[in-house]
């Protein structure tokens, strides 16, 4: 069988304000759930890649090398070798919160067309999440599906919705926003679930490779990471290039030097599940990296982003890291500086694995764009959060960027020009009525 793999990582970020800082006690009651049968002669059409879409939980911009943003950054060599090997995109938006951001991907919506707008909001069960999306289409549903990781969709306190009820075949990791501690944590498969003492990184690794070696036929894996986000500790020696004591005052005292840790971990246990595939398998995978949203306030390098973080409509919460490299990708060792939403990782995943949409709900398909630069479709970007820190919206076009609060106040931005956001435009005395004018009249279309 000739088979293609797409690997897509969106990096699951540090200090989700999802859950807080420790772990709300889940009971489950153990499901059964009908995984499909695998096929005896499986799929070999060139054109049906496998997909891996790997999310870092609270790492922005600042926290990532391969934007050189900051003087304090982690040593990633296989995220190093992806880009380089690859195209890194200067433009994706997701939201300032892992729910919402989660949200948008699994659903192709924005979070004002599923009521899932601030972080621990529930996902309703009338929404068709994009493993089910592509399990109903006749072109793709010779995939199998899973999501091994996060979940953070089923609503605070015990999760009232799970997973499998909304059509994920296979889910192994956690419901909740974040784990009490890397080795001590609730891990559940299916419906079962038990105590885990294996450092949670490389837990979800070794999930991730178990399920793949079983497949037979093109697959899709969201693999949501939990690392770095909260709690700040020290990972395993073996994982890092860190010389840390791990002593609680140190963690304390050094919070960044930790978090960009827990993210060299990551890289590290990325690398031994790519190399975990066969030359075959590598040859013909295609990876997304991502983040699911801005680094964390505690430990964000605020001479970058000097107006927010994790849970701000600043760029500091909304612009996050993006990889795509391997097969499909021709443009290697380069930027792209078009306009990605995360919702449209619904679209492109969907036109990957074979279906003929290329716009759905809100998601625009960027498929093209790894092999074609002049194929940007998206003019827009859009993001509504609600939160008790921050509410608003925001809407850019590919130069300037409005912020309307729930307050009524807005604020304008020249990214092309001031991409840190020093420099706010409304209180300067210039005349922007018609960019305010064109952001607007585009605003009331979305929404």
């Amino acid at each position: 069988m000739n088979k293609r793999y797409l690997i897509i990582s969106p990096v699951l970020l540090m200090l989700c304000a999802c859950g807080g800082g420790g772990e709300t006690a889940q009971v489950q009651t153990p499901v059964e759930v009908a995984l499909p049968d695998t096929p005896t002669n499986p799929v070999s059409d060139v054109d049906s890649p496998n997909i891996l879409l790997i999310i870092s939980d609270d790492q922005g911009l600042d926290a990532s090398a391969q934007y050189n943003l900051s003087q304090s950054l982690p040593s990633t060599p296989t995220l190093d070798s992806l880009a380089a090997n690859g195209l890194v995109f200067d433009n994706l938006w997701v939201t300032p919160g892992c729910t919402t951001t989660r949200s948008a991907l699994i659903t192709g919506k924005y979070g004002s067309n599923t009521g899932v707008l601030a972080i621990g909001d529930e996902l309703p069960g009338s929404e068709e999440v994009l493993h089910a999306y592509i399990a109903n289409n006749e072109k793709t549903a010779h995939y199998q599906s899973a999501l091994i990781g996060k979940w953070h969709l089923g609503g605070n306190g015990v999760a009232s919705s799970h997973p499998n009820d909304m059509g994920i075949p296979y889910f192994a990791g956690s419901l909740v926003g974040a784990i009490p501690d890397y080795s001590a944590w609730t891990f559940t498969t299916n419906g079962q679930s038990e105590q885990s003492n294996v450092y949670n990184t490389t837990q979800l690794t070794n999930s991730a490779i178990d399920w793949i070696q079983q497949q037979s036929s093109p697959w899709f894996l969201w693999l949501a990471y939990i690392a770095p986000h909260l709690p700040i500790h020290l990972p395993p020696a073996d994982l890092h290039s860190q010389n840390l004591s791990g002593t609680q005052t140190d963690i304390e005292n050094n919070p960044r030097a930790y978090y960009l840790t827990a993210i060299e971990a990551l890289d590290t246990e990325i690398g031994r599940l790519l190399d975990s595939m066969s030359e075959e398998e590598r040859d013909n995978t295609l990876v997304f990296f991502i983040g699911d949203n801005g680094t964390p306030g505690q430990v964000a390098d605020t001479t970058v982003y000097v107006n927010g973080s994790k849970g701000s409509l600043s760029q500091g919460g909304l612009a996050v890291p993006m990889i795509a490299s391997g097969k499909g990708v021709t443009r290697l060792n380069e930027r792209e500086s078009a306009l990605i939403n995360a919702t449209d990782f619904f679209a492109t995943i969907a036109q990957l694995s074979g279906s003929d949409v290329n716009q759905i709900h809100d998601s625009i398909s960027f498929k093209e764009l790894l092999s074609d630069e002049s194929s940007a479709n998206r003019q827009y970007n859009y993001v509504e959060f609600e939160s008790t820190r921050e509410t608003g919206w925001a809407i850019r076009n590919q130069q300037y960027k409005l912020i309307e609060y729930s307050d009524g106040e807005q604020v304008l931005y020249d990214l092309q020009n001031d991409p840190l956001e020093k420099s706010e435009l409304l209180s300067s005395g210039g005349d922007y009525s018609p960019i305010l004018l064109e952001l607007v009249t585009e605003l009331d279309k979305i929404r």
